[in-house]
């Protein structure tokens, strides 16, 4: 039996990758029936899914979207399927082999490493041996949540308004999780870390200490051919990874499947993932310009509270909202902007912070509740304006 979940996966409803490839439209949550999500407890790894809105009312109106994560997760279950048939026998596999993508493609890349986190989180589980016996059984082990499909939409009943609130306030958890990935949907010229949402996705999930980093599909360069080997400083590893390509590519290099599989996960994992002054790879987000954002943020907002005298007032909303803007990040409501920020600064102090370091966390749950972020100085210290 598959155990209970880590806490900051269960406020959550998650789409598996079967339950994904059924779906004919992104729907918005309340209109999609119960059978929809699948529990964390049955799913051995999670994809947070960080995307633009394509309209106002529909961030995904063309179905774009929804096409790459379908596509995704197929060729997701086709490289599983070659590491299953290869237990039938090693013919199977091969005529398997070639009826997927050479992971020198764009998507079919991406598809292999999620396919590895999933394995890496399934090891621990007393049920892995089902992956075997038919690969297809991986989509119902891995979860996909997308905003729009999986958290309340407007208007809500109250009921929906305290999911939409207890969501929001872990969000940055969730992102933080080791048995999460976040996986940006971009296509060229998106504007993608532009939006306050995107960015501040973008900038938790990069904030971790450990190899699962965020990962880009670009929807528009699907069956490309990896770029990145090409360019410096990645051309360094291009000869090592299209040795391991191949040895995957060839089952008779006396390699099992699984084998090869590790190993070209391993040695594409730098190309995928390594940032550099020089560049960054063309899966990876732009570490430097997140950083350097939120840094300034916290910069400029932190002295506020230090000038606010005895007896003084300070609404955190009115900066927070205007910094926001200063720093190029738009969000479509003022709301918006105040809990993305909240959410950077959340993200850029310990949990361990106190004093006027630590009220960020605070100001989230505030703001997520309907309370006012107006604070005032008294004795010295800063307290919540009741």
């Amino acid at each position: 039996m598959t155990p209970c979940q880590p806490t900051e996966l269960q406020p959550y409803r998650y789409i598996s990758g079967r339950t994904l490839l059924a779906l004919p439209k992104l729907a918005r949550c309340q209109d999609l029936p119960p059978e929809t999500w699948t529990s964390p407890d049955h799913l051995w790894h999670f994809v947070f899914i960080s995307h633009r809105w394509g309209s106002q009312t529909d961030p995904d109106p063309d179905g774009t979207q929804l096409a790459a994560l379908k596509r995704l997760a197929q060729h997701l279950s086709m490289i599983a399927e070659v590491i299953s048939d290869e237990r039938v026998g090693p013919e199977v596999a091969q005529e398997r082999l070639k009826q997927i993508p050479s992971l020198r493609r764009q998507g079919t890349l991406q598809a292999a490493h999620l396919l590895f986190r999933c394995l890496c989180d399934a090891e621990s589980q007393a049920d892995a041996e089902e992956l075997w016996q038919d690969g297809q059984g991986i989509l119902a082990r891995i979860g996909f949540w997308y905003d729009y499909a999986c958290l309340p939409q407007d208007p809500k009943t109250p009921a929906e308004a305290e999911e939409f609130t207890q969501a929001l306030q872990g969000i940055g958890e969730l992102l933080l999780s080791p048995q999460v990935s976040t996986l940006a949907l971009r296509k060229e010229g998106d504007g993608y870390l532009s939006r306050g949402w995107c960015f501040a996705e973008a900038m938790i999930a990069q904030s971790r200490n450990d190899p699962y980093r965020p990962m880009v599909l670009w929807t528009d360069r699907w069956d490309k051919p990896v770029s990145i080997l090409n360019d410096e400083p990645f051309s360094v590893f291009k000869p090592d990874v299209e040795k391991l390509i191949a040895q995957w590519e060839n089952p008779a290099n006396g390699l099992s499947a699984l084998d090869s599989f590790h190993c070209v996960i391993q040695g594409t994992a730098l190309c995928l993932l390594l940032k550099s002054e020089q560049g960054n790879s063309e899966f990876a987000l732009a570490w430097e310009d997140t950083v350097r954002i939120g840094a300034q943020l916290l910069a400029e907002i932190q002295p506020r509270l230090v000038m606010v005298s005895e007896g003084g007032r300070l609404d955190l909303a009115v900066p927070l909202a205007t910094l926001l803007a200063r720093q190029g990040l738009a969000c479509r409501e003022r709301r918006d902007a105040i809990l993305v920020a909240l959410l950077l600064l959340t993200s850029l102090t310990s949990e361990a912070a106190v004093g006027e370091v630590g009220i960020w966390r605070q100001a989230l749950v505030r703001l997520t509740q309907g309370l006012p972020l107006e604070m005032v100085r008294r004795d010295g210290a800063l307290v919540w304006q009741s």
